[in-house]
């Protein structure tokens, strides 16, 4: 259930009760992530995972979330996204600082994933959703990556996946004069 953010403390706690009666995978994004107070009191009224921090952009945001709005390494989980965010380094940054407060990495889903789903060599940077069709110019796999079994062999590209689409490289050169 994601309420995109959008809700105030009374509202966040009011939906928090009637969910607790189902057994949703989690519930997403109720306030604010940096609304603390909300984000805190949410513990005593939601007992599944919650998921929060895709709008956050630096390992200082994710560090205050977790210190001060009462997130469990145990069950939540953390939507930091390194594509619209401030990049890999401060993604990398920001795992480094989860697991120094005992969150493991695989509590990581960055949020939608439009692009960076692995980097090889790194193990450990946690789970990625993937929404292939989100954004149709910009969303998706590079071109000719399959999707077999829900699993992709990624291609070997420098960069985030914009290389990798003819489609969507040919507007930017447009865009670009």
């Amino acid at each position: 259930m994601d309420a995109n953010g959008k809700f105030d403390l009374e509202t966040a706690v009011a939906y928090a009760k009637a969910l607790s009666q189902y057994d949703l995978f989690w519930y997403e994004e109720p306030g604010d992530p940096l609304y603390f107070e909300l984000q805190a009191t949410l513990r005593q009224y939601f007992k599944n995972p919650r998921a929060t921090g895709e709008d956050l952009f630096s390992m200082q945001d994710v560090r205050n979330l977790i210190r001060y709005g009462g997130m469990r390494p145990d069950r939540d989980w953390q939507q930091f996204d390194c594509a619209l965010s401030y990049g890999l380094v401060e993604y990398l940054r920001t795992i480094e600082m989860l697991k120094e407060h005992g969150w493991s990495p695989s509590r990581c889903i960055p949020h939608g994933g439009h692009h960076v789903v692995e980097h090889r060599g790194r193990p450990g940077l946690g789970r990625q959703r993937v929404l292939p069709r989100s954004v149709p110019a910009f969303g998706g796999f590079p071109d000719g990556v399959k999707v077999d079994n829900s699993h992709v062999t990624l291609p070997e590209l420098p960069g985030i996946g914009f290389e990798g689409k003819a489609d969507l490289f040919r507007e930017m050169k447009a865009l670009a004069g």
